[in-house]
Formats: structure tokens, C-alpha cells, sequence
């Protein structure tokens, strides 16, 4: 059954709720309105046993202060914005530079850091909604969205649908940390992963991908069209004195991948609990994160996450894609509907 839980709440912030939620096949979740954002999820190992997924803290309100965006939606832009302003309708709009010269994930004030707004909740699902201003975070025009988590047989489902009354930036992203493992459990560098993806995007020293087209995967560490273990793939880079797996200490890029509407993103597979995901999104690009620059961050049951402790599959746009001419941008004109579909399914 479905639970609304009122934790208690420090006096300067009273409105931050926890649901849990569960699904048919005894798989659970434990979602925040703080972020919108997803907790916990249990699945069954290879032997039955209920496993937590996700890297997370114990109570809600410890994502106040947390900066790493685990398990919340974000936006109204994920990723970097170059030099932190961007053109629209032949106006430019300024952002604020929170990372150097450019922005990540529409940061202060990302929508990490919202209290949503609790829709609807039942056994299985539970519903969010954020009204954000116009100019909320330097984009133009209000932006109304809902979020759907739905625990459904085998899997997860997440649903965003938005919409604004000025033609907008809107390149939302959930930004869980997976260890199918456990969290807890150590690093995700014995994972098993595939991208179904021929290129990726190169970046440069801050992450913003390189004007280049998106480069071939083959012969590089990049490369898991061919299921492949993390930190196989990483170390191989590591000896041959890879840029790109130095600049990020493990994986931080983008993959674009062909087709449209629901399809295949990206699977994995925890080595010693036999737990696989595959993740399908309608999303244009899948954004690879080892996590490399987690530094004993506090999480769940007194464990520290260290360096690749999880790993991030973003659905979404390529990172600064409101510059480029060669991929989708994420323009949403006035009037249109926003909707980014994700489905995660376990075995």
C-alpha cells in the first residue's frame, strides 16, 4: 500500500514528504517531493533477495544539502550550458555560471532543490508537479510539469510531461546512481554494460562536448556495442593514456542513439548479484556517468560513496546542445508539449 510518510522536518522547511510505493512483484520504491526524486528502489537478486539499487540517503531531508543530484529530476536544462548564455527568438538570455565560465544542470535553484508539489499517490505510483516562473533560472517563459514514478511488473516506469506559454529551453533528466550490486557495495566497475550506440561525444576540460561531429566508439574505450565490463573498458583507457577517460576519471559522455520513440539506451548487470537493467527512454542521447568524482559523500545506513560507488545512464539532449547544429536541440516552442519517457526493466 502506498505511504505517505511525514517525516519530521527541520523548522525552516516543513514541506518535505517521502512516499513508498510498491509493486506487484514485490519490488518497492521510496520516492521525495524534495527533487522529485527517487530514494530507494529493491529489487530481487539472482537468489530472491530484495536488493537496493540505488544510492541514496536515509531521510529527505538530507538531500538539502547534498549536491551530487542523486536519484532527482533535473532541469529546466541538464548538463552544461558554454559561457552560461544561449540564444532564443534572437534574444540571448543569461544564465548563471556556476561551473567557471558555464552552467551545469541550471544550477543555483535547480529543480533538485524544489519541494514538488504531491498530484496523486496510489499502491504503485506517485505523482509530482512543479510550476516554474518565467525567467525561473534565467529561461524564458512558465513552465508547468508533472512526474509520474509508476512500479510496474519486472520494471520502473518514469513519465515528465510539461508544457510553456514561451518557446523555452527543456532538457529534463532523472539522475539516479545505480549499483546493482547494492548500494554500499562497493564501486560498479565489475558492471557489465551496453550501449547500443556507434559515436559518442568527446569533451573538452569542463565537460562541454568538443564542436567536432560525434566521434567513433570504435578502438576506443567508448566502445560498449559489444557487452563489455566498466572497468575493463576504463583501465584499458587508463594504460594508453586516454584523454577523454582521464578528464573525467572514468566516464562522463554522451552517446547518441539511433531512432526514435521508446527504444534501447543502455543495459547493465551486477556481477556478484546477477541483477540486469535495461533502460528504454524516447530520449535523443544517453548521458554515461562512473561517477568518478564522488569523494566519500554520505549516503544510506552510514556507507560512503566513493569514486564510481554508482553510475548514471542520463536520457536527454547532448550537453550544450542548445550551440549545435548537428544533433537535436532542446527547444520546445510555446504551446507544445514536453514528454520524456523512461522505462527501466530487472531480471
Amino acid at each position: 500500500m502506498a505511504h505517505l510518510q511525514e517525516t519530521p522536518a527541520p523548522t525552516f522547511d516543513d514541506d518535505i514528504r517521502a512516499v513508498d510505493i510498491a509493486g506487484p512483484d514485490g519490488m518497492a520504491a521510496r520516492l521525495t517531493n524534495h527533487g522529485a526524486r527517487l530514494m530507494s528502489l529493491t529489487v530481487p537478486d539472482r537468489d530472491g533477495r530484495m536488493t537496493d539499487v540505488t544510492l541514496g540517503k536515509d531521510d529527505p531531508h538530507d538531500y538539502l544539502t547534498d549536491d551530487t543530484l542523486m536519484g532527482a529530476i533535473v532541469g529546466r536544462n541538464a548538463n552544461r550550458i558554454q559561457n552560461a548564455r544561449l540564444m532564443l527568438g534572437g534574444r540571448q538570455y543569461r544564465l548563471t555560471a556556476n561551473e567557471g565560465r558555464n552552467n551545469n544542470h541550471s544550477q543555483p535553484n535547480g529543480y533538485e532543490h524544489r519541494n514538488w508539489t504531491i498530484l496523486d499517490v496510489g499502491d504503485s505510483f506517485v505523482e509530482f508537479a512543479l510550476d516554474s516562473p518565467d525567467m525561473d533560472q534565467g529561461f524564458p517563459g512558465r513552465f508547468r510539469l508533472q512526474v509520474r514514478y509508476a512500479l510496474v511488473g519486472g520494471g520502473l516506469t518514469l513519465t515528465v510531461r510539461g508544457g510553456c506559454d514561451e518557446t523555452t529551453v527543456a532538457n529534463l533528466t532523472t539522475h539516479t546512481y545505480w549499483n546493482l550490486n547494492g548500494e554500499g557495495s562497493g564501486d560498479v566497475l565489475g558492471h557489465r554494460l551496453h550501449i547500443p550506440s556507434e559515436r559518442f561525444h568527446p569533451t573538452d576540460e569542463r565537460f562541454i562536448p568538443l564542436p567536432e561531429p560525434a566521434a567513433s566508439v570504435a578502438g576506443t574505450p567508448m566502445d560498449f556495442r559489444d557487452t563489455a565490463v566498466i572497468g575493463e573498458r576504463l583501465h584499458e583507457g587508463e594504460r594508453r593514456g586516454d584523454r577523454q577517460i582521464a578528464l573525467a576519471r572514468g566516464y562522463n559522455h554522451a552517446f547518441p542513439i539511433e531512432g526514435t520513440g521508446l527504444r534501447l539506451m543502455a543495459e547493465a548487470a551486477g556481477e556478484r548479484s546477477g541483477i540486469h537493467m535495461a533502460m528504454y527512454a524516447n530520449a535523443p542521447t544517453v548521458l554515461l556517468y562512473t561517477a568518478g568524482f564522488l569523494d566519500g559523500v554520505s549516503g544510506r545506513h552510514g556507507h560512503r560513496y566513493g569514486p564510481s560507488a554508482g553510475l548514471c545512464l542520463e536520457p536527454g539532449f547532448v550537453p550544450d546542445a542548445v550551440h549545435r547544429t548537428d544533433c537535436a536541440r532542446p527547444v520546445l516552442p510555446a504551446g507544445t508539449g514536453y514528454r520524456l519517457d523512461v522505462l527501466y526493466r530487472f531480471g
